[in-house]
């Protein structure tokens, strides 16, 4: 069966796409895709099977596909989507439409459990250890995988983290991401930086934050200066 896959997004600088997994034997060059109008594409005949597969965007930053309707873990519990063909070379999807819904967001410079009223906006890379989101979900129904992307002041992507998330015996799920300014300080450049949060690859958010870079007696002293 010939099976075509494509991604889009406005929200991510897309310099070169591929498919990875089980399609393309778990060779980012063997699922190369081509850019056609606003979509990357490509198109590859499959035999009766399932197949794992994600995109691999810019060579660095790994999401799922948010068509594929179907995502299962492997044996680390990484959440992949999931390609299904039957003997009679026909695609199945999921008949069950499963759904989540961001109730909060916010970003502080500390782990915690309580909801953050006034996200912070500027951090100093000396003064604070980490930038840390927090987000609630509800009405969660399936598995889904949650991937919060750091980019630096030059559009780059510095880091990205997921989570796999699913209801359990909870109506409300948290959960956390930072960006560990303490252990990565030589490695943080000073300026605006952004976050983006992604649900089964699909853009959902993003929040700008500034870096400083400066340590604690030059800030305090720009502190004083403003007083």
């Amino acid at each position: 069966m010939n099976v075509q896959l494509d991604y889009s997004s406005d929200y991510i600088k897309i310099n070169k796409i591929s498919i990875i997994g089980e399609l393309s034997k778990y060779a980012p060059e063997n699922g190369e895709m081509s850019k056609k109008g606003d979509n990357w594409t490509l198109a590859i005949d499959l035999p009766p099977g399932e197949y794992k597969y994600r995109f691999l965007v810019n060579d660095n930053l790994s999401i799922n596909d948010p068509k594929a309707n179907i995502y299962a873990p492997d044996e680390e519990d990484k959440l992949w989507s999931v390609l299904v063909i039957n003997n009679d070379k026909k695609r199945l999807y999921n008949n069950q439409q499963y759904s989540v819904h961001l109730q909060s967001y916010g970003v502080s410079s500390v782990l915690t459990k309580e909801e953050i009223n006034k996200s912070k906006k500027e951090y100093n890379a000396y003064l604070d250890e980490k930038i840390v989101t927090r987000f609630e979900f509800t009405n969660i129904t399936g598995i889904h995988v949650v991937t919060v992307a750091w980019y630096n002041p030059v559009g780059e992507l510095f880091q990205y983290d997921e989570n796999n998330l699913f209801k359990g015996d909870k109506d409300e799920v948290r959960l956390w991401f930072w960006l560990d300014l303490k252990s990565k300080r030589n490695e943080i450049v000073p300026g605006s930086w952004k976050m983006k949060l992604f649900v089964n690859g699909a853009f959902v958010l993003e929040d700008k934050f500034t870096i400083l870079k400066e340590n604690s007696y030059s800030y305090l002293a720009k502190q004083k200066q403003r007083l």
